[in-house]
């Protein structure tokens, strides 16, 4: 019996150093984008915005196919960003394309073609934040942040299966991870609004 509880504690370490090495450098962006994110970039992400003009061709806005339009602006402002806002009105199309850090608003006058593009970017520290909330960063990003949580998990839980193994660290392990949760819900429960 032994026995079995070295191997399956031995296994629980291997497991743990493989799972956080794994996280490690997605756990750092994380950790680094949660401080930008708590706060504001520190300043060093200011916006910048920037207007132009453009002409859609008028066989474009007599179809007023969304796609189309999407893909004509795409190409003409070289953006890799899909539509994410669509307006038809009678006189007025309105396109947003987002992307981590930027945002690109098209406002089409629908009788000329004539467009008005504002731009605007963030910085590298806000892309940064974006890519951090999964803001506007795709189905391939979102998977990505689910396998850091899940890598989380898993390093998580082979550490605390590594503490159990450990008879002379057992004891002040947990009660530091009580004290921590304790600390949590005390901050929370004080200093949260709700």
């Amino acid at each position: 019996m032994k026995r079995i509880v070295r191997e399956a504690a031995h296994l629980a370490f291997t497991l743990h150093i493989y799972f956080s090495m794994a996280g490690f450098i997605l756990v750092l962006l994380f950790a680094v984008t949660g401080l930008t994110l708590n706060h504001d970039d520190f300043g060093w992400s200011e916006p910048t915005t920037s207007t132009t003009t453009l002409t859609v061709p008028g066989a474009l806005m007599d179809r007023s196919d969304q796609e189309a339009i999407g893909q004509y602006l795409r190409g003409a402002l070289r953006l890799q960003a899909p539509a994410m806002k669509f307006r038809l009105d009678p006189d007025e199309i309105d396109v947003t394309f987002t992307a981590p850090g930027s945002r690109t608003e098209v406002m089409i006058h629908r009788p000329d073609g004539a467009a008005r593009v504002e731009s605007e970017s963030r910085g590298l520290f806000a892309k940064l934040d974006d890519l951090h909330k999964g803001l506007d960063t795709g189905n391939v990003w979102s998977l990505v942040i689910d396998v850091t949580a899940v890598l989380l998990i898993f390093s998580s839980v082979t550490g605390i299966l590594t503490l159990v193994s450990l008879p002379k660290r057992r004891v002040a392990g947990f009660v530091t991870g009580a004290l921590v949760a304790a600390a949590l819900g005390v901050v929370y429960w004080l200093a949260v609004p709700r």
